[in-house]
């Protein structure tokens, strides 16, 4: 695994990702409207303020988010809902979100657990403010949520999660969002092949991705030049993308298999697609989001 640096890098996008999701609760045409109502929680003051006054959420977006970027949170945070759901309906016996952030998703989804143990993984200076303001609010927390932060200089993946109820023999699912394009290759091979050497045949694994074209700035994509220089500014450059058209022999190199692909004009046509066939709001086109299984 890559040391803490990196994790943090991607654990501060956290707020970003939270803001949007939290927008998206608000929107009125309800292809966009998001399901995490829980965002909101995690917001300071003055974010909350720019939520709830519909005309300054619209310029603070406009002048913030790259275009498309708001769009594919949408759609990524119903992708990876989609998959969760599944896992719970399927009664699995595990799920981990890696870099879990201000992730809603085992509360929201309490009512639909049947005993599947969802673990938060994430670094000690994100998870602990979320667990406090959690408790501020005086959230239940649902028997089956474990919270199992990790030094990454100190600890090692399998300590951590094995500790936390990890069970290598029985199914599980990983969901990794908005991390692997802030880490290097090693980091995310290191991971992959933790994952499929500590997995049963057939768990499954969620992340999104750019694609490599985009570390070479060849500008191919819709919002690319505006996302790229966006990350590099706030010090947190892309690292790490997979060649567009590349994925399937990415996974079979690694011992995995494509069960689910989602490129943005895919998650345009499953989300946005009006009756008349019209797609009125883009998605950035540089992320694709992929559902694995270990063979």
């Amino acid at each position: 695994m890559e040391k803490r640096t990196k994790q943090e890098k991607a654990s501060s996008t956290a707020g970003y990702t939270c803001f949007s999701r939290a927008c998206a609760t608000r929107e009125k045409d309800e292809r966009y409207r998001g399901p995490d109502t829980m965002a909101e929680m995690f917001l300071p003051g003055f974010a909350k303020v720019i939520l709830n006054v519909p005309v300054l959420r619209k310029v603070f977006m406009s002048k913030v988010a790259p275009s498309g970027i708001y769009e594919y949170v949408i759609a990524r945070t119903k992708v990876f809902d989609e998959i969760f759901l599944d896992g719970l309906a399927r009664r699995i016996t595990q799920i981990v979100i890696m870099g879990a952030g201000m992730d809603t998703r085992a509360l929201r989804f309490a009512n639909q657990n049947r005993g599947t143990r969802i673990i938060e993984l994430d670094i000690e200076k994100t998870q602990r403010p979320k667990i406090d303001i959690l408790n501020r609010n005086q959230v239940a927390l649902p028997e089956e949520l474990v919270f199992a932060s990790i030094d990454f200089n100190k600890e090692s993946l399998s300590d951590v999660l094995m500790n936390a109820g990890y069970q290598k023999e029985q199914p599980g699912l990983f969901l990794w969002e908005g991390v692997t394009m802030y880490l290097n290759a090693e980091a995310v091979d290191g991971t992959l092949a933790f994952i499929r050497k500590n997995s049963s045949r057939g768990n499954q694994i969620v992340f999104d991705y750019i694609y490599a074209s985009v570390l070479r700035r060849e500008n191919q994509f819709y919002g690319e030049k505006e996302i790229f220089d966006t990350v590099s500014q706030a010090g947190e450059g892309y690292t790490f993308g997979i060649e567009k058209g590349e994925i399937d022999e990415y996974l079979a190199e690694r011992g995995y298999r494509m069960a689910a692909h989602y490129t943005p004009s895919e998650l345009e046509q499953k989300y946005f697609k009006t009756e008349d066939g019209d797609i009125p709001r883009r998605i950035n086109g540089t992320h694709s989001i992929v559902l694995a299984e270990v063979v």
